[in-house]
């Protein structure tokens, strides 16, 4: 969701079925009651407070950060936010204040709450810390994840470092200026692993039988235009998005495509990656023809 504070306009995505007919708890989740805010999870069973460091009989644990993560439309598991010194319970609560949003939502229940000062939902542009899952260390199949294992160290650290130091005032002003940039920093996200062997196989088939590396889409043939500086030079597009697959995905020749790099960028522009026919279908037709390498 862009904002959840309620489903009445704002956007629902991958909830899977249960969407369908329901609305998920989680739509109030940034949703300010007074000077508190009121978040829910759906666990198998209890949240076992045991492995944030409460005794086992404990109803509830104070001074906890909760990190909460949604599904993005290019795959994986995003951040979107946060409550820092938040109340966890075991068991479900009866919201029992008056909060409008809530009742319009049908929503009367919440498992974690938190001071509205110590919460931030980050703005859709700023969703950018991807946790894996089905790899070691990341998350599993419950919806409630602890990262308590050593493996999940490389994955949370970057992300309490931002947490950290986030500011919500750090705005960019509508002036001209000047700021520091190339100091080195660790990507806080998961690069899906291309095989350049693959890619290479997929130059030297295209090649062999066309006799050019020229772009499916348009037809740019970086050698035609730039000489020996472009040549043999192209960029591989996989038909399948990498970043929507949440562990190795066998790839075959035909899974590939020889793009330039425009029609490369355009194709994954849009959330939902256009195909290369669609591609073909948008290209304005008064492009001139020398534009795409052809006489």
């Amino acid at each position: 969701m862009n904002n959840y504070d309620g489903i009445n306009g704002d956007t629902l995505e991958r909830g899977g079925a249960y969407n369908q007919d329901e609305v998920g708890h989680e739509v109030c989740n940034f949703t300010t009651v007074g000077d508190q805010v009121f978040g829910y999870v759906r666990p198998t069973g209890q949240i076992k407070l045991e492995n944030l460091g409460a005794s086992k009989n404990a109803k509830s644990i104070e001074n906890v950060l909760i990190i909460w993560t949604a599904g993005p439309d290019s795959g994986g598991t995003a951040v979107v936010g946060w409550y820092k010194d938040a109340t966890v319970f075991r068991h479900e609560q009866k919201l029992d204040v008056d909060s409008p949003r809530h009742e319009e939502n049908g929503l009367n229940i919440y498992r974690i709450k938190a001071h509205a000062s110590n919460v931030t939902l980050l703005p859709l542009n700023q969703r950018s810390f991807m946790i894996p899952r089905a790899v070691k260390g990341g998350i599993g199949q419950s919806n409630v994840w602890f990262a308590s294992s050593k493996e999940s160290e490389q994955f949370i650290a970057p992300i309490f470092e931002f947490i950290e130091n986030y500011n919500s005032d750090d705005t960019i002003p509508d002036v001209d200026f000047s700021a520091m940039e190339g100091n080195p920093r660790l990507l806080a996200h998961i690069k899906r692993e291309r095989n350049s062997k693959l890619v290479q196989a997929k130059k030297q088939q295209a090649f062999k039988e066309t006799g050019t590396l020229a772009c499916e889409v348009c037809g740019f043939d970086f050698e035609r235009v730039y000489g020996e500086l472009g040549s043999y030079f192209c960029e591989v597009h996989h038909l399948t998005k990498l970043a929507d697959a949440e562990k190795q995905i066998e790839t075959s020749l035909s899974d590939l495509a020889i793009v330039c790099s425009n029609c490369h960028r355009v194709i994954h522009r849009t959330k939902q990656m256009k195909t290369i026919s669609e591609i073909k279908e948008a290209m304005l037709l008064t492009i001139p023809l020398t534009c795409r390498g052809i006489d």
